[in-house]
């Protein structure tokens, strides 16, 4: 079994796996394994995905990225995960200084650093156990992440580790976020997916953050 899962949903961007599988396969120091999570409409990028040979697991719930993350938590074994997007950058060893934080054995999730965002982590390095202990929605038993279409799922997963005491943040440099999707104002399908769900996110999101004393 390997240490380490990186659960990577990804939408309409067939031309970015193989680069992204590159660079992971480049900067990563710890036994990692890729899965990647597609929609079932998406062929080219199931296609894509299957010709990196890494596992493609098809979301099994309805359409987003929290519910094909749950496809994947539920397929996977590995006792670390991260969850990460196909536009991502991943600079050398990456991996080492987050994983390093669980040597404390209270932690249970590291929000890892974004390189252009030192003061919120959207993105979270995690234990399995806590998930099948405590799980990531303090209202869901073991699920990673609350169904939102899209947006407020990282600031969910985070605010509920940091109000149960098992959140800490890796300052070192890690991951730099590209953006690829938005060229001159111009968002390409994946961006229009997760803002189509915005506004009712948000509404979703400020029904529920009371019940982690925000």
């Amino acid at each position: 079994m390997k240490k380490l899962a990186l659960w990577c949903p990804t939408y309409k961007r067939p031309h970015k796996l193989q680069p992204l599988v590159d660079n992971i396969e480049a900067t990563t120091a710890t036994d990692f394994m890729l899965y990647f999570g597609c929609e079932p409409e998406d062929e080219a990028g199931i296609a894509a995905a299957k010709a990196t040979g890494y596992p493609v697991i098809v979301n099994q719930y309805g359409m987003g990225y929290s519910n094909t993350i749950q496809t994947i938590y539920e397929s996977t074994d590995e006792p670390f995960f991260i969850h990460i997007n196909d536009d991502f950058e991943f600079k050398p060893d990456w991996d080492v200084q987050p994983l390093a934080m669980f040597e404390a054995p209270h932690i249970m999730v590291v929000g890892v650093r974004e390189q252009e965002n030192t003061t919120f982590s959207a993105v979270c390095m995690g234990r399995r156990s806590y998930i099948e202990e405590m799980s990531g929605v303090i209202d869901m038993p073991n699920r990673v992440f609350y169904t939102y279409g899209h947006n407020y799922i990282d600031t969910e997963f985070t605010e509920t580790a940091k109000h149960r005491g098992v959140w800490t943040y890796c300052d070192a440099p890690c991951i730099q976020h590209l953006h690829p999707g938005i060229v001159g104002g111009n968002k390409d399908e994946t961006y229009r997916k997760n803002d189509a769900s915005a506004a009712a996110d948000e509404r979703t999101y400020l029904s529920r953050k009371h019940l982690w004393g925000s």
